[in-house]
């Protein structure tokens, strides 16, 4: 995998976890849903940092900003 899929999936878990967060789910329905969203955005680094050795578990994460800032 190259740095064009990690932006990728990067992109998406933030464009996902903003959708979540200007829901209008119960903040327990909310919280929920992050929770496993920023379980996904962990597993997906493992793996990534596991295919590609280059790959940088805190850009990833910085790129998933809006996930890590979320409770």
């Amino acid at each position: 995998m190259t740095k064009k899929h990690f932006e990728l999936v990067a992109r998406t878990i933030s464009s996902r976890a903003n959708a979540i967060e200007n829901s209008s789910a119960g903040d327990n329905q909310k919280a929920y849903a992050l929770f496993e969203l920023r379980n996904l955005m962990f597993n997906f680094a493992d793996e990534f940092e596991l295919v590609n050795e280059r790959f940088n578990k805190s850009t990833f994460f910085n790129a998933c900003e809006p996930a890590l800032t979320l409770s």
